[in-house]
């Protein structure tokens, strides 16, 4: 193939467009982009309605896919929802079957769970047996047998030159093997999550656990080269996996500065506020398990009944769901409700999101207990050119701030966190403004460059580096 002629990529991504998924970005970033180096992608995904979990189409986000690049979308069957959904609808069948002996005395049917649970040891073989049929290696395992059976016929003018996945769903990564061999064409992994050293992500048993880890040893052993989206997990890959040393780069999330314009907000508004003023720590997103405030909370509890802090010098400000079960986070956040420290507002549009990131005074990011992992959407807070405070302050996050200068951090500790808010609130510390050369390492036109080149290796269109 001559180095100058268009090459071919299938992407494999299960969140793309309209799906409103923080992991539907990045496919979608590459995709705009790819083209200006010489590659034509083309996506494998799934409809939006079979999406698990449920995630919010939308319409604007779709119109962003250029209509250079094909779709193909193979819709599948959860099929552990499809039989929770029976089982619910036997059970509604069953509740309904009341009847009158003949004293007239009502009687029912009495309901069974799924498996027995009436033992622990009944409800472990349980747990086991649902993951086992329903959720390996992850709930969207199901997708894989529809993409195989779609693909059973395929115009060999449609091979691709190259197959990248990206995933989580780790699903995604057995399709892009799966089509790889099939296709005899390389394989690119694309991790956005660590796999099986994620904190959010684990089975019922420890024979699942070991048969997931050996699947991903599988599956990295087959690829061509593999990207982590943080170096401290392609380090931990390398560490895991010894063969992918000199096959495995890191390339992070971004944005799209096309789809991101800035500048149409008055300078004035977007100085830098100071404590005279205020600082309003904005989080937009969902606060949910481990992604929680409660230490924040906590601490800017403790230090307003200390005297120390006052909502005019620090408030908080969250935008989305609020879907943390921590009761002791609750009682903090409605105390500091009634005192106008906090303010929670319900989710909105992404387009009206970006736009009230930019206005935003300091954008808040909650990443404890995450030391491999770095939150898509704080490259969007990126691209606003607002400045950062990280509440989790280790691994790849704080590392990603620090190196970039992009705002502060403070590990999720309540002292900590207390020595950094009277710092802010008192002028000790400032947040200002990211230096836009740093910001702008972030757009995906460059990240896409880096992409290229990989894919040009893999091919081998471009000598190894």
């Amino acid at each position: 193939m001559g180095g100058d002629a268009v090459k071919r990529v299938l992407i494999i991504a299960y969140y793309f467009p309209p799906v409103a998924a923080s992991g539907a970005m990045r496919p979608l970033g590459f995709c705009r982009n790819l083209s200006a180096f010489g590659w034509q992608p083309y996506v494998l995904t799934t409809s939006s309605e079979c999406v698990y979990p449920v995630h919010q189409a939308d319409g604007k986000l779709g119109e962003r896919v250029p209509a250079t690049v094909g779709v193909t979308r193979v819709p599948y069957t959860d099929r552990l929802q499809q039989i929770l959904y029976y089982r619910d609808v036997l059970r509604g069948m069953l509740k309904r079957r009341v009847g009158q002996d003949r004293t007239g005395n009502l009687q029912t049917t009495q309901t069974t769970p799924l498996l027995p649970q009436s033992k622990a040891g009944r409800s472990t073989v349980k747990d086991f047996l649902l993951d086992w049929a329903f959720a390996f290696p992850d709930r969207q395992c199901g997708w894989l047998r529809q993409v195989v059976r779609h693909f059973q016929q395929f115009d060999e003018k449609q091979i691709p030159d190259v197959v990248f996945a990206t995933g989580g769903p780790w699903t995604s990564f057995l399709v892009g093997s799966t089509l790889a061999k099939q296709f005899n064409r390389p394989l690119v992994l694309d991790y956005r999550d660590p796999w099986n050293c994620n904190p959010y992500y684990s089975f019922s048993s420890r024979f699942l656990t070991r048969k997931s880890q050996a699947v991903e040893a599988r599956v990295c052993k087959a690829a061509s080269h593999v990207i982590a989206n943080t170096e401290e997990l392609r380090q931990r890959l390398i560490e895991e996996y010894g063969e992918l040393r000199g096959r495995c780069t890191w390339i992070p999330n971004g944005f799209d500065r096309e789809v991101l314009p800035l500048g149409q907000i008055p300078a004035e508004q977007l100085d830098g506020l100071t404590p005279s003023i205020g600082y309003e720590l904005c989080h937009f997103g969902t606060v949910y398990g481990k992604r929680t405030p409660r230490v924040l909370l906590q601490a800017m509890w403790e230090l307003f009944q200390e005297g120390w802090l006052k909502p005019e010098a620090i408030r908080l400000r969250f935008v989305g769901g609020w879907d943390s079960t921590d009761q002791e986070c609750e009682r903090y956040a409605a105390d500091l409700e009634k005192c106008s420290f906090l303010r929670r507002e319900p989710p909105i549009s992404h387009s009206l999101c970006l736009r009230e990131m930019q206005r935003s005074s300091v954008l808040l990011v909650l990443q404890p207990d995450s030391p491999l992992q770095v939150p898509a959407k704080i490259y969007e807070y990126v691209a606003t050119g607002r400045p950062l405070l990280l509440i989790g302050g280790e691994g790849a996050t704080a590392n990603l701030v620090s190196r970039h200068a992009l705002g502060v951090s403070s590990p999720n500790q309540l002292a900590a966190i207390k020595v950094l808010l009277k710092e802010l609130a008192t002028g000790a510390r400032k947040l200002v403004q990211p230096d836009v050369t740093r910001v702008n390492r972030f757009d995906y036109r460059s990240l896409t460059g880096e992409l290229a080149d990989v894919l040009d290796v893999v091919v081998g269109t471009k000598g190894c580096s």
